[in-house]
C-alpha cells in the first residue's frame, strides 16, 4: 500500500473559475466605485483564503485524510474568508446589492443569525457530514452554504450604518453562547463522531479520536478570538456613542 500523500493539490475547476471570475468583478468595481485600497486588499484577501481552503493541500488532506483539516477548512470558509469579503464592501456597493431580491431580508439581524446557525447545526449532523464526503455535489453545497451564511453573518456587522453598536454586541453575543455546543461536542466526545474518518491515513501518529478532539478545540479557540474581537470593537463603539450623547452641546447665541 503506497503511504498517503499529503502534499497533493486536489483539481477543483469549478471553484477556480469561480474565484478568478469574482476577482475580475470586483476590481471592474473599485475602478467604479472608487473602492479604498485597504478594502481592496480585504476582498482579494477574502477570495484567497477560499483558494487556500479549496484548492490547496488542506482541501486534499481534508478528503481523504484528517477531520481536523476538515474542520479547518470549514472555518476557513464560514468565519474567515466572510468577513474579509464583506469589509471589501464599501457603503454605496451594500446599497446596490441590497437592491437584489433577497438580499436585505437575508441580512437582517435576526434572520442572519438562524441562517448562520442552521447552517452550522446542519452541516456538522454526522449523516450530512459523511454523505457529503461521498458525493462530491452534497460537498459543493455544503462550501457554498458556509460562504453565503457566513457573508450573511457578518454584513450587519460589519457594513457602516447598517446596525448600531448595541444592536451588534447583543448580536454576537448571542452567535457565541448559541454556536459554541457544535464545537464543544466535537472537542469533548469519547468517541469518534464522523466514521468516514475511522480508516482513513492520519498524519502526526493521530488517532480518529485524537484528531477530532484537536479540530474541535481548533473550533472553539479560533470562534470564540473572532467574536470576542468583534464584540470588543462594538463595546467600544458603544461607548464612544454614549460619550458622543452626553458631551455638552454647543448653543448658537442670537443677540
Amino acid at each position: 500500500m503506497l503511504a498517503f500523500d499529503p502534499w497533493r493539490v486536489p483539481s477543483d475547476p469549478g471553484w477556480a473559475v469561480a474565484i478568478v471570475l469574482f476577482g475580475i468583478w470586483y476590481g471592474l468595481a473599485a475602478r467604479h466605485f472608487r473602492i479604498p485600497w485597504l478594502r481592496i486588499v480585504a476582498f482579494y484577501a477574502g477570495l484567497a483564503m477560499i483558494a487556500a481552503a479549496l484548492l490547496s493541500p488542506i482541501e486534499w488532506v481534508a478528503l481523504h485524510s484528517m477531520l481536523s483539516f476538515h474542520l479547518l477548512q470549514n472555518v476557513m470558509l464560514a468565519d474567515w474568508a466572510p468577513p474579509l469579503l464583506v469589509l471589501g464592501i464599501t457603503p454605496a456597493m451594500a446599497d446596490v446589492a441590497e437592491r437584489a431580491p433577497g438580499v436585505r431580508m437575508l441580512t437582517t439581524p435576526a434572520v442572519a443569525l438562524t441562517v448562520w446557525l442552521a447552517v452550522w447545526y446542519g452541516v456538522h449532523i454526522p449523516a450530512y457530514y459523511g454523505y457529503a464526503l461521498h458525493h462530491d455535489w452534497a460537498l459543493g453545497v455544503e462550501h457554498l452554504l458556509f460562504l453565503v451564511a457566513g457573508i450573511a453573518f457578518w454584513w450587519p456587522v460589519l457594513v457602516p450604518g447598517r446596525t448600531r453598536p448595541g444592536t451588534r454586541l447583543i448580536y454576537l453575543a448571542v452567535a457565541f453562547f448559541v454556536a459554541a455546543p457544535i464545537a464543544l461536542v466535537i472537542a469533548l466526545s469519547h468517541r469518534a463522531l464522523y466514521s468516514f474518518y475511522d480508516t482513513t491515513p492520519h498524519l502526526f501518529g493521530l488517532s480518529p479520536l485524537r484528531d477530532q478532539q484537536l479540530g474541535g478545540i481548533l473550533m472553539a479557540v479560533e470562534q470564540s478570538i473572532l467574536l470576542f474581537v468583534a464584540a470588543s470593537w462594538s463595546f467600544f463603539c458603544l461607548m464612544n456613542e454614549e460619550d458622543d450623547e452626553d458631551a455638552p452641546q454647543e448653543v448658537a447665541f442670537h443677540p
